[in-house]
């Protein structure tokens, strides 16, 4: 009998019954998804990236203007820009499940989008930072 990828992992992770280690477990998965998708992959299987690019004039540009391309420092400011929008989706998920009281409801739900909505202009900017040359 074939089982959803859902009911696989609620019986594989079982053994942890606690609402503090599912949480803890969901955290660190999180945090590894974020640095997989910021790109330390490319980072650590390219021979030698570039940390920052110094420009003529005594510029820096962070985002190098080759989709090929990806500095050190490009990975730490989309890594914090996808740590942004999950705070918001953590802070949207918290305000919807446990409604404590109204107050802080609409202060999570606010916030929550405040989070979401930089992350959003952030990551855009950055890829079109990313075609947009010297």
């Amino acid at each position: 009998m074939r089982t959803s990828i859902v009911e696989y992992l609620k019986e594989r992770l079982s053994p942890l019954k606690s609402e503090s280690a599912l949480t803890m477990f969901s955290i660190v998965l999180m945090l590894v998804i974020i640095v997989l998708m910021s790109g330390v992959t490319y980072i650590l299987t390219t021979e030698n990236p570039i940390p920052i690019a110094f420009l003529q004039g005594g510029t820096i540009r962070v985002f190098l203007w080759s989709i090929n391309a990806q500095s050190h420092a490009e990975t730490i400011v989309v890594a914090i820009y996808y740590l942004m929008g999950g705070g918001g989706v953590w802070l949207y998920l918290n305000a919807t499940t446990r409604p404590y009281n109204p107050r802080s409801t609409k202060y999570m739900l606010f916030f929550s989008f405040l989070l979401i909505l930089l992350a959003a202009i952030g990551i855009y900017t950055a890829y079109m930072a990313k075609f947009t040359s010297p």
